[in-house]
């Protein structure tokens, strides 16, 4: 395992122009993860649906043809019609247009044309209960966007502080590498130490005890690199000893935007269920506008014309034309009502549930907030710590050099030194991750890095 990982580390030190910063790294996960390719396909679907929901408003024709011979009367009748309609939008209305030739064996073939048109007013006027499903459709498909986009951001997240665990076990395999070099000197000066009989054997046996712990330390440290370069390395379908990340944990984040209530109100939770509320309120006005009387004004012309053949029939045209007002009133209409009442109920559970939502989102940031703060101080605290083990050893140095002190006391300032530092890189990678947890849960996270 060691010898392995020596090799992957001199790979990679030899081709650090690999190395992926996290922009890249996300734009490979979006080229290659399946998840991606699943949103694509969510999305096309979506599409798909939305567009069968306008079909209503397209031309909807059709062709009939019927041909029936009686035996007892020898009689043949023949009838082919096409007739075509299409719902006007915006209008409500309907038009019709309706060719036929028939022939029932007994008087002369006869062709009709007629176009029709239907406007609605007062139930249905301007075609609110016809647009219905379009409209509701074009909610749907507008919510359905958010939620992919939700979607994207919250898979973005976890990984993106993957990512930063790796940065992290990168820096840790360095870090307690080095303390095993500096516990292999403590051991050997010991050994040395032990032959002069200048060190008791228990102290030898606590100096080799110490080295075979950085020796288990290193393995441990080295396997979750292993580990989780294989797994990050999978996600975008490279080789695992190219999966070298390079991001500077230490680096400055920009200024946090506390403005909670805007944050709330603007985030795609609350957008989803304004959505929401949008197509209850949609669904109330066409069930109330149910229960207005029924009023249509029917306009048609019609053109019939006989004759032996087909053509000779459009010569001997009869043309007429009629106008005429349907009116009916609903009586007994319980079922609308009930309608009514349920979406008002849903809507009043709706505005609760938002409220909810809006109160938790709000604890949720604000908790984040928090969190952040102390974990830039625990952070500041870690970095003071390992200043003054930096320092330590530079005084320690210095007693050594004038012969004031062991070199197993540098060594030991040394290893106390490291230890700082990963602790301090520790709290630097937790301050990252909060950070992106932060931009993913107040919806900024996918503008951000992509």
């Amino acid at each position: 395992m060691r010898k392995s990982f020596i090799a992957i580390l001199c790979l990679g030190a030899s081709a650090q122009s690999f190395a992926l910063t996290l922009d890249e790294y996300s734009e490979k996960l979006a080229q290659e993860h399946p998840f991606y390719s699943q949103l694509s396909l969510s999305e096309g679907a979506n599409q798909l649906a939305h567009q069968a929901s306008q079909l209503q408003y397209d031309w909807n024709t059709q062709i009939s043809i019927n041909d029936n011979y009686t035996s007892s009367g020898g009689l043949n009748s023949a009838k082919a019609e096409i007739s075509t309609q299409k719902a006007i939008k915006g209008t409500g209305g309907n038009l019709s247009i309706k060719h036929s030739w028939n022939d029932n064996g007994l008087t002369q073939p006869t062709n009709l044309t007629s176009i029709a048109y239907s406007q609605p007013f007062l139930q249905n006027q301007s075609g609110i209960n016809t647009s219905l499903p379009s409209d509701l459709a074009n909610i749907d498909l507008e919510s359905k966007k958010i939620s992919l986009i939700e979607q994207s951001e919250n898979f973005l997240a976890s990984k993106s502080k993957r990512f930063i665990d790796l940065v992290f076990a990168q820096e840790k395999v360095v870090i307690v590498e080095g303390n095993l070099t500096l516990s292999e000197q403590q051991f050997n000066i010991a050994n040395e130490k032990h032959g002069q009989s200048v060190l008791s054997e228990s102290s030898l046996m606590q100096e080799q005890d110490n080295y075979i712990r950085a020796k288990q330390q290193l393995l441990q440290a080295e396997q979750e690199l292993d580990s989780m370069q294989k797994e990050l390395a999978m996600w975008i379908g490279i080789s695992s000893q190219l999966m070298i990340a390079e991001f500077d944990v230490f680096q400055e984040q920009a200024p946090l935007d506390k403005a909670t209530k805007s944050l709330v109100s603007n985030s795609r939770t609350i957008q989803q269920l304004n959505l929401d509320r949008k197509k209850l309120q949609r669904q109330l006005i066409s069930h109330e506008n149910k229960l207005k009387p029924s009023v249509n004004l029917n306009v048609g012309l019609i053109s019939q014309g006989s004759a032996d053949s087909y053509l000779d029939s459009f010569s001997n045209q009869s043309s007429s034309f009629e106008m005429g007002l349907n009116f009916t009133y609903p009586f007994g209409n319980s079922k609308e009502q009930l309608d009514i009442e349920r979406t008002r109920n849903s809507l009043a559970q709706l505005n609760s549930r938002m409220q909810e939502s809006e109160a938790n989102l709000t604890q949720q940031i604000n908790a984040q907030f928090s969190l952040i703060e102390l974990l830039q101080q625990l952070m500041e605290i870690s970095l003071e710590q390992s200043l003054l083990a930096d320092a330590k050893v530079g005084e320690v140095q210095k007693q050594y050099n004038n012969a004031k002190s062991q070199k197993s006391n540098v060594i030991a300032a040394q290893k106390s030194a490291n230890t700082a530092k990963l602790s301090y890189t520790q709290a630097a990678a937790h301050l990252q991750k909060a950070h992106i947890d932060y931009l993913s849960l107040s919806d900024q996270l996918v503008d951000t890095i992509n």
